[in-house]
């Protein structure tokens, strides 16, 4: 029984019975489907419907990251100056990190948090807003009327633009979604004036308008209305076509807004009154419902707000160190967590890809998954080699033997 066993699963009897090529082939299909599947994890959104991870700025450790699954600090990326502002790649891949004290954009393997590249620019720079489609990054701070742009894959320079003000806040406007058809990419950026709005094509400056109150944080949701926030503790609606402006909400302390892409809600952190207000989306020059919607009260003042695009969750970095972890539909906290430090800017994402596309991304766990695929893909590539040798020597043996002797 023992021999019959060793006979049947022997190379000789699978090349007799000329089945071990067909499992080559098939070995190899499968390889070259789940390779591919094992490299492209992840869906191309930074803030897809089901995120993974959060990340928080200005934690006691520089950059906490919190595994939305697990519902824990799963690790933390350290950086040798104060993070302020965060943003992810759509893939989840890089993450793009402003730091004003040291004057810096920097982005870092979001796997590893090794950096990729860094620039050195003007003005403390602060805010941030990327571009998907041209790979374009725009950066900005308080100190200088410029907002540059960066190339997300070299942290080179392409084009600054130059505002009449101080920036204090950038987002884009994008056509077919915030714009009418056949209009450009828009920049728009909050100063301490008013507004400017350039196109991100040609650099050319569009419109510059002037505001009552002094701006503060920008967010631009799907739809046709801008929201800013204002030094004076109001909140501004702007219709993102024809500029005409309303106040919609008054008497806060406003931080850095989020949205959600389904509802068109903004959600407005509000430090003077320790709470989160909901804006039912507006469009100017109508009239519109009592804002807000519904508020979220906290402990201690709430300093930025990530809102994930499927309007499930969402993450509030509090004053003191805490980040909730709110159960939007069920409007309920699901869990605080402790991350020290001055929580500044919160954002959810992808996990990294495993493959990696840049030496900085390489993980111990990443680089023996990627040594074993293409392992065996070589073997699967030699195999038929190997067959055909064996066929071809098995045959000339064979005259050999039968060939008469003299």
């Amino acid at each position: 029984m023992k021999q019959h066993y060793t006979r049947i699963f022997s190379i000789d009897w699978l090349l007799h019975r000329k089945i071990f090529l067909p499992l080559a082939c098939i070995y190899g299909l499968l390889l070259c489907f789940l390779l591919p599947a094992a490299r492209l994890s992840a869906p191309a959104r930074a803030d897809g419907g089901a995120p993974n991870l959060a990340y928080v700025a200005g934690s006691a450790a520089g950059i906490s990251v919190i595994d939305v699954a697990q519902k824990a600090i799963s690790r933390t990326i350290a950086v040798k100056s104060e993070p302020h502002a965060l943003l992810l790649s759509p893939d989840g891949r890089y993450l793009y990190v402003t730091q004003p004290q040291s004057g810096q954009l920097m982005i870092l393997a979001a796997g590893t948090g090794n950096t990729i590249c860094s620039a050195a620019l003007p003005g403390q720079p602060q805010f941030l807003a990327l571009d998907v489609n041209t790979s374009s990054l725009y950066v900005a701070g308080k100190g200088s009327n410029q907002v540059t742009t960066l190339d997300t894959s070299n942290c080179k320079i392409k084009r600054t633009f130059q505002a009449q003000a101080p920036i204090t806040g950038v987002a884009l406007a994008l056509p077919q979604i915030n714009l009418a058809d056949g209009q450009d990419t828009q920049l728009w950026a909050t100063t301490t004036h008013g507004l400017a709005i350039f196109n991100t094509q040609n650099g050319k400056n569009l419109h510059s308008i002037s505001l009552a109150d002094e701006p503060r944080a920008l967010a631009i949701p799907p739809g046709r209305t801008a929201y800013i926030t204002t030094e004076q503790g109001n909140i501004t609606a702007i219709d993102t076509n024809n500029y005409q402006n309303m106040t919609i909400m008054a008497s806060g302390s406003y931080g850095p807004m989020d949205f959600d892409e389904s509802t068109g809600e903004v959600y407005v952190p509000d430090a003077r009154h320790n709470e989160l207000a909901v804006l039912s989306p507006v469009v100017v020059g109508y009239s519109h419902p009592h804002e807000p919607e519904r508020t979220w009260n906290f402990p201690s003042a709430p300093v930025s707000v990530a809102i994930t695009n499927d309007g499930q969750l969402g993450f509030v970095a509090l004053a003191g160190g805490q980040v909730a972890m709110l159960d939007l539909p069920g409007k309920q906290t699901v869990v605080n967590l402790h991350v020290g430090g001055m929580p500044r800017f919160i954002i959810t994402g992808l996990y990294p890809p495993l493959a990696p596309i840049n030496p900085q991304e390489a993980t111990l766990s990443g680089i023996l998954i990627t040594i074993g695929a293409y392992g065996l893909i070589a073997v699967m590539l030699i195999a038929p080699t190997i067959y055909f040798t064996y066929r071809r020597f098995g045959r000339a043996r064979k005259r050999v033997r039968e060939k008469p002797m003299p």
